[in-house]
């Protein structure tokens, strides 16, 4: 995997920037893109809640899948760089904005609150509706005593319960059926268990009454430098662990027909299916080995095939064509597009028509490609194959 690495100070005050590119445990392919800007503010330490200058920022931001942005938590790391990668990005990213001091993030971030959460389903999952419509004292001392809530936490408790739990926490997080209402990812549940362990009021600081900081370091970009080398090079050896045969992103690489049969024997599949491995090859700049490792052939869809956990459509301009073709005129989607259109007054054309023109005048990647809307053709033992997003 290729690592792009710049140093520039640029208009917007983007002073370090950094990529890394990896796969995960899950075969899956991430970019992750580090950039650190000049950002002069004060703010309040998450640990000790004492004011603090900062004269820059951190944004750490990735994409794969079907996932971009924040998507840290989709990432399942295979590697410890790839898990110091994760552990910067959930520390330092925005300098480490949270909503939560150090301790309340420990416990809502923890295997107790888990535990808590789900204790307290199981505590309360037998109550019949009419008993889930009432929080009588009765409950409250059940609930005090197996979370064994200390006299001063029952306070915090008590002041949840009535600013955002209507006095009846068994309604508000198992509702009224057998389903839960409102989950552990829920902001007042996160206070609510918060209470119970005194934490919603941390040193004066109430849960999501504001933003905090972690402090960022004086070396930031040598610490970027360093986790992205480790991953690079961890991901060079995992790579030179599978057989090249054949590298596909070399300059000058060229889809013989030649090729092509080393691909059918190696991989025992057909010419067709030959063709689109070596156009995805192309197009990713992989090895034979290294897409040998995650390609296949989607069973949901025609033409989809999947490489380190991303579809792609990859067939003839013909093929392609056929595909879109299908989906505009026998979906619902478009259909009601024409009907918006209509009655935006944007089109006279007749249904038939104006679904007509859509690849006509927009062309068959339009529909195909939802991510970016772009293709490339790929010259593959004398046949044009077109590669795609989907």
């Amino acid at each position: 995997m290729k690592i792009k690495l710049e140093r520039l100070i640029m208009r917007n005050d983007i002073i370090f920037k950094r990529s890394v590119q990896f796969r995960d445990q899950n075969k899956n392919s991430w970019t992750v893109d580090f950039e650190v800007y000049k950002e002069e503010s004060t703010r309040i330490n998450r640990e000790t809640l004492q004011k603090f200058k900062q004269s820059f920022s951190v944004s750490v931001c990735g994409a794969g899948g079907m996932s971009a942005g924040q998507c840290y938590d989709h990432i399942n790391p295979r590697t410890e760089g790839q898990k110091k990668l994760l552990e910067f990005w959930n520390k330092y990213h925005l300098g480490g904005m949270s909503g939560g001091t150090v301790r309340q993030d420990e416990y809502l971030n923890g295997e107790q609150y888990v535990n808590d959460y789900n204790y307290f389903v199981e505590l309360f999952k037998t109550y019949n509706e009419h008993y889930r419509e009432q929080f009588d004292d009765i409950s409250f001392q059940i609930l005090v005593k197996n979370f064994n809530i200390s006299d001063a936490a029952i306070i915090q408790v008590r002041n949840v319960l009535y600013e955002k739990m209507r006095n009846n926490p068994i309604q508000y997080i198992l509702g009224l059926s057998n389903k839960c209402f409102h989950t552990s990812s829920d902001y007042n549940v996160k206070c609510f268990f918060l209470a119970i362990k005194g934490l919603y009021v941390d040193n004066g600081y109430k849960y999501g009454n504001g933003w905090l900081y972690s402090p960022l370091p004086d070396n930031i970009e040598g610490i970027i430098n360093n986790i992205c080398d480790l991953v690079e090079e961890e991901e060079t050896a995992l790579t030179e662990e599978l057989e090249a045969v054949f590298d596909m992103g070399k300059e000058g690489f060229i889809a013989t027909k030649e090729i092509i049969q080393q691909v059918m024997d190696l991989r025992e599949c057909d010419e067709d299916e030959a063709k689109r491995f070596v156009a995805l090859g192309v197009h990713l700049g992989c090895t034979f080995g290294d897409l040998n490792d995650t390609f296949e052939e989607c069973s949901y869809g025609e033409q989809l095939y999947c490489a380190n956990g991303i579809d792609y459509y990859i067939g003839t301009e013909d093929e392609l064509t056929n595909i879109a073709n299908d989906i505009v005129h026998n979906g619902d989607e478009y259909a009601y597009l024409w009907r918006e259109s209509v009655a935006a007054q944007r089109t006279t054309d007749s249904l038939s028509d104006w679904l007509d023109s859509i690849i006509s005048e927009d062309g068959w990647c339009s529909v195909l490609n939802s991510w970016d809307g772009r293709y490339e053709e790929y010259k593959i033992a004398g046949e044009y194959i077109c590669v795609c997003r989907s």
